[in-house]
């Protein structure tokens, strides 16, 4: 017999348990789910976004609080994955920037990875001032001010998921220009290397283009100008570092540098290598007749906000040669030696540095082998000049000139090559017409010799040159006949003999 169920009896809980079960399986589910597809949310809901204008708006905010200024960006046009901007620029106290013809592409795959990946960033023109009045500073000084983001469409539960690593692998500009205080870098092409969320600074390299100094030297019209090569450089947040730049003038002229600008206080410092450079570009016309060669050395500059640049060159010319200089001209007459005429300098080395309002020029060196040595040091104020140097001859070339191995070239200098005989000499006056004392002292040696030695001593045309203004022109050519009636003039009386030895005595001018 079939039993039946009483009526109003309940179902079992064992029903009920699995109804919690599946519940539960579905919620978990669908959160294990939703945590599935969060990135793909965040992806879809940030590809949607950021095709928003609010999302350029957000940009211009995120650009004004990261520079303290404002900023403007025009509108961004996508195809697919690449976003091109016609015009971008920003400004604050100190700086200001304008880009046109931007683009980047955003990888919305390396989303899902938890990153931001920009790639194929650039721009076609970009446009970097600095305002000279306003200090420099780091990135890291700049506004505390937050960019808000809390209205970008993305809900709550999504936000955690929002990428907060970046990558930029690179960044181009065809036409970059950057201006600061007079110097300028135009038309070069800039490359910045790959850049991750931590780092503190980024590669770059700079390649053609003109740098505009403020520097006009002297002898030239205009500021020094410069094609440049190439630049390597690296942009920190403390420093911006140059390690390798190289740049050309006239022709083969060519400067290599490194240095270094540190932001907050403005201090700066340059290495360069100069490398033929033409001397007669810094020379006045009546040296440029006198003077030759082309310059190779090192230059150190360095410097701070409000404070002038201090420098040191360290310089040496090449294939040097000196023609036409008043002294040389009578060493020629002197020594019957026609080298005197154009010099060659096989060595002419120095250091220049500015002291207070003049130009200290030290540890000069001039030689031409075999002929002579000159070493010291020289003060250039406005035009005027005072030196004192060394002057090292060989004893074959001082044999044509009385007195002088004996009287006039007995200094000693053991540091310098062996082989010459060596005297000090003291120049003063100007640029455009410097004056010696070796004459004088030359012309007071032949004097002496005229007295004490005997009449060969002083036979030939060095003695007759340098006797002429002391015995006149034909007592200079008789030399031996002076010496003969010397003994007697000085013995009929003081008054004769004084005058005469004050007409041969050395003189000294400028001292």
């Amino acid at each position: 017999m079939q039993r039946r169920n009483r009526p109003g009896k309940r179902p079992s809980t064992s029903s009920f348990r699995w109804l919690w079960l599946l519940a539960a399986l579905l919620l978990v589910g669908g959160a294990l789910l939703l945590v599935l597809l969060a990135p793909s949310l965040v992806t879809s809901y940030i590809r949607a976004y950021v095709q928003k204008d609010d999302f350029r708006q957000k940009a211009e905010e995120l650009i004004a609080a990261r520079v303290d200024g404002s900023a403007n960006i025009a509108p961004i046009i996508w195809n697919d994955d690449t976003a091109t901007v016609a015009d971008l620029s920003f400004s604050n106290a100190g700086w200001s920037l304008d880009a046109g013809g931007l683009r980047a592409a955003l990888d919305f795959g390396a989303i899902r990875n938890g990153k931001w990946s920009i790639q194929n960033a650039g721009a076609d023109d970009l446009t970097l001032r600095h305002t000279a009045a306003a200090p420099m500073h780091s990135p890291s000084a700049a506004s505390s001010a937050k960019f808000d983001g809390s209205n970008d469409g993305i809900p709550a539960f999504l936000r955690r998921y929002i990428p907060t690593q970046t990558t930029i692998s690179g960044f181009e500009v065809h036409r970059f220009v950057f201006e600061q205080a007079g110097w300028q870098v135009a038309d070069t092409q800039l490359r910045l290397g790959d850049w991750h969320t931590g780092e503190q600074s980024v590669s770059a390299k700079l390649n053609g283009g003109k740098l505009q100094t403020p520097i006009q030297a002297p002898q030239q019209k205009e500021p020094l100008q410069f094609d440049l090569t190439k630049a390597t450089l690296r942009v920190g947040d403390s420093q911006f570092q140059i390690s390798d730049a190289t740049l050309r003038w006239k022709q083969s002229s060519e400067a290599t540098l490194r240095g270094t600008v540190k932001y907050e206080t403005g201090a700066w410092q340059v290495f360069t290598h100069l490398k033929a450079v033409p001397l007669d570009e810094f020379l006045d016309e009546w040296w440029k007749q006198r003077l030759s060669g082309k310059i190779e050395g090192d230059l150190e500059m360095s410097g701070a906000r409000n404070a002038p640049p201090v420098w040191k060159a360290d310089i040496a010319l090449k294939d040097g040669a000196l023609t036409g200089l008043p002294i040389l001209d009578k060493l020629v007459t002197y020594t019957n030696t026609h080298r005197f005429k154009r010099l060659v300098l096989d060595i002419c080395s120095a250091t220049l540095r500015p002291q207070g309002d003049a130009l200290r020029i030290e540890n000069i060196i001039l030689q031409s082998n075999g002929l002579l040595r000159i070493e010291g040091a020289l003060t250039i104020r406005g035009r005027a000049l005072e030196g004192d140097f060394l002057l090292g001859i060989t004893p074959e070339t001082l044999s044509g000139i009385p007195g002088a191995s004996t009287r006039v070239f007995v200094e000693s200098n053991p540091a310098a090559p062996p082989g010459l005989q060596w005297t000090r000499v003291h120049v003063v006056g100007t640029l455009d017409a410097p004056m010696e004392d070796l004459s004088s002292r030359l012309v007071g040696a032949a004097g002496m010799s005229l007295l004490l030695d005997t009449p060969g001593a002083v036979v030939g045309q060095g003695a007759e040159t340098l006797l002429k203004p002391v015995l006149g022109e034909d007592a200079a050519k008789l030399p031996g006949k002076v010496i003969n009636g010397a003994g007697g003039m000085l013995e009929n009386g003081v008054n004769t003999g004084a005058g005469f030895l004050k007409s041969v005595l050395p003189i000294f001018p400028g001292k």
